[in-house]
């Protein structure tokens, strides 16, 4: 099976708790990872799930369990992890949503993905202990940047303009 992480938008733009309660479900929706059915045909997500590393005072960081996928995902499509409770599509923002041919939420109005420590997603299969795909990016990454796959690392895309 061949799902690839391919980006990810770790850090959404403004304040990740607002004065006056918390992140609107649109700034949620903002923190989203892909992944795309590189296998060549369609792929059944049964038994696949999404995963993270969790950090805490004083121990390693562990494997949390975001979301679990079913369905089949065809040849080249796209799935779109975002954080929060599931929404209705129009409540997201426009650059939130291209890009992506599904848009699944994790169900928490949490936000999932570490800045100060970085992260890792990784697609697993539970029933086999499979690792389908795993990717990382470094700590603090930049606000609002979308970091795409560069081997086994989401980076910030590198700018034409600086490489003249």
């Amino acid at each position: 099976m061949k799902l690839t992480i391919i980006r990810i938008k770790p850090n959404p733009a403004g304040k990740d708790r607002p004065p006056h309660g918390g992140p609107t479900p649109a700034q949620l929706a903002a923190e989203w990872v892909d992944f795309r059915n590189d296998e060549g045909q369609d792929v059944s997500l049964n038994g696949v799930s999404l995963w993270h590393l969790t950090y805490a005072p004083s121990r390693a960081p562990e494997w949390a369990k975001i979301q679990s996928f079913s369905g089949t995902l065809p040849h080249g499509k796209i799935v779109r992890v975002h954080s929060g409770q599931k929404r209705d599509l129009s409540v997201i923002r426009q650059e939130d949503l291209a890009g992506a041919d599904y848009h699944v939420f994790t169900g928490e109005d949490e936000y999932v993905w570490n800045n100060r420590q970085g992260d890792s997603p990784l697609l697993f299969v539970e029933a086999t202990k499979t690792t389908i795909d795993r990717s990382s990016y470094d700590p603090n990454p930049p606000e609002g940047v979308v970091l795409v796959r560069a081997g086994d690392k989401l980076v910030a895309p590198v700018s034409r303009a600086a490489n003249w």
